[in-house]
Parts: C-alpha cells; structure tokens; sequence
C-alpha cells in the first residue's frame, strides 16, 4: 500500500484527462455510434461535422503547406518565452580559468605572511588530468603538508575505519608523516573534474608553510607510425585551478605569500591561492559539473587544448559542437551548457515549420510545438552538458527534410528533389558523428524513404515530361552519395582532434592507404564477434589490432572500442530503467540531489511530461492502426507488436535478480507473471477498442509511427544499462502522434478547441508546476508531494 499516497491523485486525474482527450479522439472520427457521440458534442458544446473519406492508397505526396506571418509570430513567440525558461540559471558564467599543472609529480612549496593560520579544511577546484587507476583506486591527487615553522610538517591523510572498504572515506586530519609514503588524500578523480571540492579536517592545524605534491599517473598512447612501429607515448596532466584554506567555519581565509624558497612567482601560480569572487560558499550543480558532464564538458576542454580525449565512448562531434559554448564563454559552467541550451531552443523553430508544412493549421502548429516547449525532457536533457540534444536535433532535421522531399509529387524532376535529400543526408551523418542513436532514426528514415520512392515509381503520371529511368537511375546514385558517401567522410572527418593530439599524417594519400590498412581488420573482428562467437570465445582469443596511424585508421579503431565497452556496461545503476519503463514514465533518472539546507531540497531528474507520455502513447497507437488500409492487417500488426513486447520484456527480464530470473522466489515469480500477462490483456483490450474506433489509413500516420518505433525497438533488443534519458528521441514522435490526433480533430469536429487547447493547457500547467524539479531550484519540503506522483519518481 506504500505506492498509494494521496500525491497519486495528480497523476489519476492527468491520466483521466489524456483518456478522455484520446476517446474525444476516436469518437469524433466516427468510432462511436452518432447518437452517442452526438449526445457527448451536446453535452459540451460541440458541433459535429463530416468526416473526409480515406484514402484508398497510401502515400506520403501532398501539398507541403508555408509558413504565414501569424505563423512566424506564433513560432518566435513561443521560441522566446521557452528560451527564457531554458536559460535561466543555466549556469556560472565565471569560473576559475588559470590552473596549475602538478603533472610528473610537480611540486609547489609556498610561505604565508604573518601569523601562522588555524586551518581546517581545504576548498579547491580541479581541472584536466590524465592518467590511469593503480591497484583499483584511481592516481590523480595531491599530498597536501603544512607546517608552523617550516620544519615539523603535517601531512593530510584520509579516514577510512572499514577495513573491507579501502575507497570508503570518512574523514580526514593531520599527522607527521616522517617516515611514511605521501598520503594524496586530496583527490582529483576522473569524477571530480571541474568541480569545487571540500574537505574538512577533525582538527584544525597552525599553517605557515604549504606544500602541495602532485601525483599524476602516466598515461601511455600507442601510436603507429606504421604497419610494425609502434611509439607509446607518456602524458601527465594535473591541473589545479583554485585551493583555499578554510577557518573552522568552513569560510576561505584570504592571506599573502610568497615561494618558500625566494624565488619569484611564476605566472601560472599568482592566482592559485586567491580568495576572489570566483570563490563560492558551497559546490553546487551551478557552479560544477553534474552526472555525465564530467567525462563530455572535460572532452571538449580536451579537444580545445589538443590532449587526446579522455572519453571516447561516443563519437567525436557532440563534444565539439559543445566546446564552441567554452570557447565563447570560457571553461564555466554557463559555457559548457550553452550549446546545448541553444540547440533545444532551435528544435521549437524547425518543428514548427515541420508541423506547420505537415498539417497546415496554424493552431496545430502553435499546439505542437508548446507540448515540446512543455516537455520535461526536452528541458532537462538540453541544460546538461551532454550529447544527447545534439542526437535528438540531428534526428528532428532529418526527418523534417526528408519529408519536405517525400511530399513532392510523382513525376517531379530530380532537380527539385535534390536539395531537401541533400539536406536530409546532411543531418545524418551530422547526427551520426554526434551520437550512435541516431542510427536507430536512420533506420526509419530508409524506410520512409523507400516507401516514398515506391510511391513515386507506382504513381508516375504518364504524361509527365520526366522519364522515369532516368529519374531513378539519378535519384539512387544521388541518394548513396547523400546517406552512405558524405555521412561517411562526415564521420571520419570529425576524429580530426584525435588525430592532431596523436599527431599522425593527416594527408588524403596516408588517409586512404590507412583506410586500406584498419577497416578490413575492423570487418574481421566484427564478422568474428558476430557471425563466428565460437572463434571469439576460444581461451586466449585476442580481437586483431586495428592499425591507428592515419585518421581512417583511429577512426575505425575506435569503433571497435565503442562497440565493445557498450557491450559490457551491465553495472547496476540505482536509477537504470528499460524501455517498458520508459513509455509509461515509471523510473524518471535523478541527476542531482541536495538536502544539506534543512527543510528544504534541491534536485531535478530527466523524465517525460505526463501529458505528452501517457497521451502520446495511445496516440502512437492510434496512428499505428492508421498507417495500415485493411482492419485484418492493422489487426494483425497490433498483436504481433503486442507479442513482440511481451516477448523482449520476458527476455530482459532472465537477468541476475530481474523479474523473471529462475532463482526468484516462487511467490514472486508468480506475481510477476501475472502482471505481465494483466498487461497483455489490458493491451489485447485496447487493441480490440482501437480497431472499433481508430478508422483511417494515412500517410502522416504511417510516417510518425516509423519514425518512433525505429527509436524505441532497437532498445528492445540491447541489454547494457540504459536510463531515461534514452527515450528521449522518441519522446519527439509521441508530440508529432498527438498533434496528428489535433489535427484529426480540427477537421472532423467543430468544438475541437475544447480538447485540443484544454490538453495544450493541462501539459504547460504541468511544466510550470514541474519546473524547479527540472532545473535545479531549491524548494521547500511541503512542495515535493505536489511533484513526487508515484512512488518511483525521486523527489
């Protein structure tokens, strides 16, 4: 009974809104019988009307409607106001920019004026650093001493009492360390970059003399020179931005110095003791970085000053488009989000026109775009320092030019169907470069894509001027230069900054014979790892390597890395999610947390908005029994959609400790079954209603439902950890299904405004309620029933 507390009566009354928005829907498009639905428009003031005869064939040609002034008024206006919210508070705009490289062990002995000081803690912000983990625990970090005298030193050490937990601190202080190892308490690890970091001593110490030793683990690169050379070359990276020492009120103590030896200052030094306005109180998400920040903010750093990257799971371009931000702004905070920001404000403008070109209603248009302005993950994703924005506006711009290309009619010459394919493959391969995911979409764009061409083919007017062998043999070559030839030099191109820190030939003679070199090697391991497992599993196997001495050639190495960490990220993450959870917003990933003020909290999560989820959830479905003419095949493909689920939830579920794992208890397994099997009639149930009540065949519908569920199947498929934040793709089609359904009322009923607006509404009132819970502001404790609906959101 834990999980029904009085805050889930927000989420019912929601949930009850978007149902009776979506059977408003099937009733006005001639579902229900006439008199009730007659009786139901009375009763609301509504007045029915026609509803246009389907289309026999389905096809996606149609007339591609402009943009009118109220048009541009209404798109401008919302991209502002959204802008407005997504800015706020984005960030510090300032942080400190000078650091200090300890790296290869250097060392920093200062004398401070006056009196000795009573000091009890240490505040400090780190930069880069490089280097790899020693005996498990991680190498970067300093050995801080002070002294009274400058004779008897006192060494910072770390508290750890649990002898079965060697990485578990719970304090530090001060001891003479004659004799002894230096200790490094004071860390810097690959987590605790570009942060300001604090800790605070048992007990103060008098501070006349300082002395800081960096411990920078050396990193070794291979580099080949050649088919069979092969350098390794050492780096050591240790960047320290800022330390203060604290009083016993835990405030910085500002004081003057000089080098202990006499010797003057060096400029990289003056301001690594300064107690300024850079300084803040606390660590916050507002002056730091937060969740995956700290490996894609620090690789745009990297890129920008020609270290080779730390992280390197992802494709290069998300983290260069990101660091355009920090070379703006600086490395700060506001810098590092500042793209991101800038590109979610982007998408509202281009799916404007997008919806606007696709329903030619300047009301369905405005609505569709503020449910995206409105959706939670949209803000959340976008003020995070992360790639995933990128991937989503790639996908969005895709999508959007390869519909202004699906909507020329048949007999169209290739000339004016060249530009938007153009375009369409541009953003592929930009996407693609950005982020793996956004191959998932590249896989519903073929597919729309070849539906379109068959459209094109089966409807070409015999009088057109055009032929259509040549039409076909230019649009196919055309077409492989736009989505394989150009996506792929795209994608090479963007390791540019690896290359150039690895310092290889970058020449086209070296880049083509590198190629030659790594890709048929990369083909092997693959075809090895996939289509030969019993090679690959053999005692000993050693995957072949893959040459890195020319940009093609770190490319690919590269791809095989990425593929084979992404296959073992398996850990348990307490806020991991599948994708069955996603779609019903059941475990929202918490970014940020922070009760240190007492009675109140400061945290934000990604996650959906509710409108936009549960209702554009039944939308999707909605659209998926439009995108089929005969109701035997719309019923056919619903239950086989149905079984496919239940299938891959079954599978996902066999792991260590999961819903269906054998060792379970047997009450448990039981009652686990029976959920499932309740949501496969529940499901069955709404296939049944849908087939009644959704008539239609449509184009439009057939496009969205493509489009989303190549972004949701693949992850039915992929068994690494996986949070929210990776519906976040999708969550772009669940607007385009519900806007479909506005538009579908718009045309069949009279008092569409009612629901239509009222749903709009209900999901704007949301994100305002929402809104501190996304960004980070602090709020009072009684606020978090208004937020906290079920009991697996973490608020």
């Amino acid at each position: 009974m834990r999980y029904v507390t009085p805050s889930i009566l927000f989420a019912l009354v929601t949930l009850g809104c978007v149902l009776l928005f979506l059977w408003w829907y099937c009733a006005a498009r001639g579902g229900a019988s006439p008199l009730a639905h007659d009786s139901l428009l009375s009763q609301l003031g509504a007045r029915p009307v026609s509803i246009p005869a389907t289309q026999q064939r389905l096809s996606f040609a149609g007339k591609l409607h402009p943009m009118e002034r109220r048009d541009r008024i209404a798109a401008l206006l919302i991209t502002l106001v959204y802008a407005v919210t997504a800015f706020f508070q984005l960030g510090d705009t300032r942080a400190p920019q000078n650091f200090y490289d300890f790296g290869e062990r250097g060392q920093v002995t200062i004398a401070l004026s006056g009196e000795p000081l009573n000091v009890q803690g240490i505040r400090y912000y780190t930069g880069l650093g490089v280097g790899g983990r020693v005996s498990g625990e991680d190498g970067r970090a300093y050995n801080v001493e002070v002294s009274a005298d400058g004779e008897n030193w006192y060494t910072l050490w770390q508290k750890k009492e649990d002898p079965e937990d060697a990485s578990k601190v719970t304090g530090y202080y001060w001891a003479d360390a004659a004799d002894f190892s230096p200790s490094f308490a004071l860390t810097q690890k690959y987590n605790q970059l570009f942060k300001w970091l604090e800790v605070k001593t048992d007990a103060p110490a008098q501070v006349r003399y300082l002395r800081i030793t960096g411990n920078a683990q050396v990193k070794y690169l291979e580099v080949r020179s050649g088919p069979d050379s092969v350098r390794s070359e050492p780096r050591y990276l240790l960047e320290l931005g800022r330390l203060c020492l604290l009083d016993e009120a835990g405030e910085p103590i500002p004081f003057h110095w000089a080098m202990a030896d006499g010797s003057p200052i060096p400029e990289a030094l003056t301001e690594l003791f300064s107690v300024d306005e850079l300084v803040p109180e606390r660590s916050s998400w507002h002056n730091s970085t937060y969740f995956d920040e700290i490996y894609h903010a620090r690789t745009a750093k990297e890129n920008i000053n020609g270290v080779y990257p730390y992280e390197w799971t992802h494709p290069p371009l998300g983290k260069l488009i990101l660091s355009v931000g920090i070379r703006l702004f600086g490395m700060t905070p506001f810098g590092w989000r500042f793209m991101g920001a800038l590109f979610g404000v982007g998408m509202l403008p281009i799916l404007y026109v997008f919806l606007k070109n696709m329903f030619g209603k300047t009301p369905t248009a405005a609505c569709g775009t503020i449910l995206f302005a409105c959706e939670f993950m949209h803000l959340t994703q976008t003020r995070i320092a992360t790639i995933d924005t990128y991937a989503v506006f790639f996908i969005l711009a895709m999508y959007f030019f390869m519909y202004r290309y699906l909507t020329l009619p048949a007999g169209t010459p290739f000339s004016r169907g060249a530009l938007p394919l153009f375009l369409s493959g541009l953003m592929w391969g930009l996407g693609m470069a950005s982020k793996w995911t956004v191959i998932y979409g590249a896989l519903g764009l073929a597919v729309v894509y070849f539906m379109g061409f068959y459209q094109k083919m089966r409807d070409w007017p015999e009088e057109s001027e055009v032929k259509r062998g040549l039409w076909v043999a230019q649009t196919l070559l055309f077409s492989v230069f736009c989505f394989i030839l150009m996506p792929l030099c795209i994608y090479t191109a963007s390791y540019l900054p690896y290359a150039q820190a690895l310092g290889v030939d970058l020449s086209l003679g070296n880049t083509l014979s590198g190629a030659g070199r790594s890709l048929p090697v990369l083909f092997q391991n693959l075809w090895e790892r996939f289509f030969v497992p019993e090679v690959s599993k053999l005692e000993g196997y050693r995957a072949a390597a893959i040459p890195n001495d020319s940009l093609a050639g770190i490319m690919a190495k590269n791809q095989w890395d990425m593929l084979t960490y992404h296959q073992g990220v398996g850990d348990f993450h307490p806020y991991s999610s599948r994708w069955f959870q996603w779609i019903v917003n059941a475990r929202p990933i918490l970014y940020y947390m922070d009760n240190e003020v007492s009675g109140f909290t400061t945290r934000f999560a990604a996650f959906a908005n509710p409108v936009v989820c549960w209702g554009g959830l039944g939308a999707i479905l909605i659209c998926a029994c439009h995108s089929f003419r005969r109701l035997w095949s719309k019923a056919a493909f619903l239950t086989a959609l149905g079984l496919a689920a239940l299938f891959f939830i079954y599978h996902s579920e066999l792991e260590k400790n999961n819903a269906f794992w054998p060792e379970q208890a047997g009450q448990v397994l039981n009652r686990n079954w029976i959920i499932l099997i309740a949501c496969l009639l529940l499901y069955l149930a709404l296939r049944a209603f849908l087939l009644l009540h959704a008539p239609g065949y449509d184009g439009k519908a057939a496009f969205i439902f493509v489009a989303y569920l190549s972004q949701l199947a693949p992850w039915w498929l992929i068994g690494r950890t996986t949070f929210e934040y990776h519906y976040f793709p999708s969550i772009l089609f669940l607007v385009f299904a519900l806007t479909y359904l506005f538009n579908g009322l718009m045309e069949a009923d009279r008092g569409w405004r009612v629901p239509v607006y009222g749903l709009t509404a209900l999901a704007a009132a949301l994100y305002l309620l929402f809104y501190p819970v996304l960004i980070g502001l602090t709020i009072p404790t009684w606020y978090e029933p208004l937020v906290k609906w079920i009991e697996s959101w973490p608020f």
